[in-house]
């Protein structure tokens, strides 16, 4: 028998609070209450106000995360310093790029496309992967 809308409601109510308890980590969260991740994932997609509050609580832990980031900047620490530098200081310059310079010492013009490899099928990434192992042992002799 389905469970009530009340019941469902409630378990909603448990799963978001265990999210945020468990520090937005899903798994967590759905281990401490009980239910599947495959529930959550559900309610995600189907459930507009519990997408809003699950992702609340996901930007919170960037806060919390950007927070202490700032702290080991203030305290002088030199990795956070570089990473937040590669991160937001890009109009500044702080960026690492690569030049890439044709045989005749030209400039190259280099254009990227992103793609979402999630539509491909296991096969294609497979090869995908087959093909990007293969450059980068190449690249290395």
């Amino acid at each position: 028998m389905p469970k009530a809308e009340e019941d469902i409601q409630k378990d909603k109510e448990k799963l978001l609070t265990s999210l945020k308890d468990c520090s937005g980590i899903v798994t967590f969260a759905c281990e401490k209450v009980g239910l599947s991740r495959q529930t959550f994932y559900r309610w995600y997609r189907d459930d507009s106000e519990f997408k809003e509050r699950a992702d609340a609580i996901n930007e919170l832990q960037i806060d919390i995360a950007e927070a202490s980031l700032l702290k080991k900047i203030q305290k002088g620490d030199t990795t956070a310093i570089i990473f937040y530098l590669k991160t937001k200081g890009k109009s500044r310059g702080y960026t690492e790029r690569k030049e890439i310079v044709a045989p005749d010492g030209v400039g190259v013009q280099v254009t990227s496309k992103d793609f979402d490899v999630s539509k491909l099928s296991e096969e294609e990434r497979k090869l995908l992967l087959s093909i990007a192992e293969k450059q980068d042992k190449s690249a290395k002799e």
